[in-house]
């Protein structure tokens, strides 16, 4: 039987990885555990290894090609593959009886589909179902929509590939699902994709399972002791899933195999360890360790506990869109080097205009604030030097300079930061800039913002001073090349032409730029390009 092996996510949530080097040919006869190729994700290059022993018949990516989490790597041909508990008895049962292949084929046009998680969008690797559109027993017609994915920055609607029943749902809203995951089954008659379900069988033992070891997390479920969620661990994905059905954190488990690759038989033996001691399997090993050394009384356990501040802790498990927000925080701190500049400016003449406006705005709906006029400041600044408007294409050492203008706007929410942008800012009015700002942060709030309403920017504005803040040093939007900071307007002594002290307005901005297309001088003039409008924003109407 054939065993197609699709690419596993080798570590740190990663949706994608290049085909280094295979490391067997077609043809080759392999072992389980043995190295089949070379994976380079986005730190390392890492080994991936036969979860099966068999004769390779199909490599499904070149050396050099980028595969994506989830997708057929490599195809194995041997006795016992693919179901060997179910598909092995069919095999033997076909040259006894003619009519056993017949029978198969109304299976094949009223087989069950499986629906997975896609990719909706810059290479996700995992998404939250925030809610489904359909329920079991429910038909629906090809393209009708049929899950919510929250993905890293937006809530994007899922549509059926195919017409049918919704036979089962497999995974609840609120849950964190892998691309590859199978979401539901549907009956789709005359689907010729019916094959793909015949592990349905397993998925929804394993699916059974995951909610058996759940209700037994008091008994088998305790196991888990030593919890670092920071450990890269080396197993395959059958290897993970019996961990967890047996309750075993596997990340504190010690791997026998190649490299530390945790096996099988790791977990088996790491089960059974603890189970003549159910009361030490309770604490950490730190705490276990700590028993050890301080407790010299009969009741070590009761020793522990006092001292222990486990119970104390609460974990939280890092949301998509958090683990994206951090993932750009770190692309953007190791690629760009960063250099933020700050300035002083006396914004009196700023704040009179817009209150003078800020009636006229409100008598056609819109909420005047001072973001519209940094943007025409932004705007007018990055056309005069253009690097600020760019971006480096790190693949081929190339610099992008861009003729359009996409003001990002940052976006605090409950969820995490959004940064929406304002297409072709250079267009618009100061009160449809404040309108587009107004409407993007409701979508924020409100989880509605769609991939297009993030794509695209060219460079963006991070207002701190709308919490009270004033100079800071904001990170690049990646792979924009600059940000500017808006910190907050404070009443200040100014010295005014006439060289007298009086109380002023004083607006603190900060930009940030990547040092390796935009030079010091060059970013200075561009900040004092933006402080020049800001101090006196009837100049704004003078620029094009």
């Amino acid at each position: 039987m054939a065993f197609v092996f699709n690419l596993p996510d080798v570590g740190e949530g990663m949706a994608e990885g290049e085909i280094v080097s295979w490391l067997v040919a077609v043809g080759d006869q392999v072992n389980e555990e043995d190295p089949i190729v070379e994976i380079q994700n986005d730190k390392s290059v890492e080994e991936i290894y036969s979860p099966v022993s068999g004769k390779v018949t199909a490599l499904h990516y070149a050396e050099g090609d980028v595969a994506t989490v989830g997708t057929p790597l490599i195809t194995f041909e041997g006795e016992g593959l693919e179901d060997n508990a179910a598909a092995a008895p069919a095999a033997e049962a076909a040259p006894a009886a003619t009519p056993a292949p017949e029978a198969a084929a109304p299976a094949a046009s009223t087989g069950v589909y499986q629906f997975k998680l896609p990719d909706v969008g810059e290479g996700m690797a995992e998404g939250e179902i925030v809610s489904w559109l359909v329920a079991e027993g429910d038909e629906i017609n090809e393209e009708d929509s049929l899950v919510e994915i929250q993905n890293d920055k937006s809530v994007e609607e899922v549509a059926s590939p195919v017409t049918g029943k919704v036979v089962r749902i497999l995974v609840e809203a609120g849950t964190v699902a892998k691309v590859g995951d199978v979401l539901a089954e549907i009956d789709a008659p005359g689907h010729n994709g019916a094959t793909a379900a015949a592990p349905a069988s397993p998925a929804q033992e394993e699916k059974a399972v995951d909610v058996a070891a759940n209700v037994d997390v008091p008994t088998a479920g305790a196991i888990p002791v030593a919890s670092n969620p920071n450990k890269q661990v080396l197993a395959m994905p059958s290897v993970r899933q019996f961990a967890r059905e047996k309750g075993v954190d596997i990340t504190a488990v010690n791997g026998t195999g190649k490299n530390g690759r945790v096996l099988r038989e790791d977990i088996e033996n790491f089960n059974a360890a603890p189970a003549a001691a159910p009361v030490a399997a309770t604490a950490s090993e730190p705490a276990a360790a700590s028993a050890t050394t301080a407790a010299k009384a009969s009741e070590p356990a009761k020793v522990t506990v006092p001292t222990n501040n486990a119970d104390r802790v609460e974990r939280v498990k890092m949301t998509p869109m958090r683990k994206a927000i951090a993932k750009a925080m770190d692309t953007a701190n190791h690629t760009a080097p960063m250099v933020t500049l700050f300035k002083d400016v006396e914004v009196s003449k700023l704040w009179d205009h817009r209150k003078k406006f800020k009636d006229i705005a409100a008598e056609r709906g819109t909420k005047l604030t001072f973001l519209p006029y940094a943007v025409k400041a932004l705007v007018a600044a990055v056309k005069k030097y253009p690097q600020l408007n760019a971006s480096i294409d790190d693949a081929t050492q190339e610099f992008v300079y861009k003729h359009y203008y996409n003001i990002g706007i940052a976006t605090d929410t409950d969820a995490g930061l959004y940064v929406p942008n304002i297409k072709n800012a250079d267009t618009r009015s100061m009160f449809d800039i404040a309108d587009i700002i107004n409407e993007n942060a409701a979508k924020a709030h409100a989880a509605e913002l769609k991939g297009p309403d993030m794509a695209d920017g060219t460079v963006s504005i991070s207002n701190i001073g709308s919490v009270g803040g004033e100079f800071f040093t904001p990170i690049l939007n990646y792979p924009e090349t600059a940000i500017l900071g808006f910190g907050a307007i404070k009443s200040e002594p100014v010295v005014n032409a006439e060289g007298e002290v009086v109380a002023g307005r004083v607006l603190k901005l900060s930009l940030t730029f990547d040092h390796r297309i935009v030079d010091g001088a060059t970013g200075q003039k561009a900040l004092n390009e933006i402080a020049r409008l800001m101090a006196d924003p009837e100049l704004l109407l003078m620029e094009g």
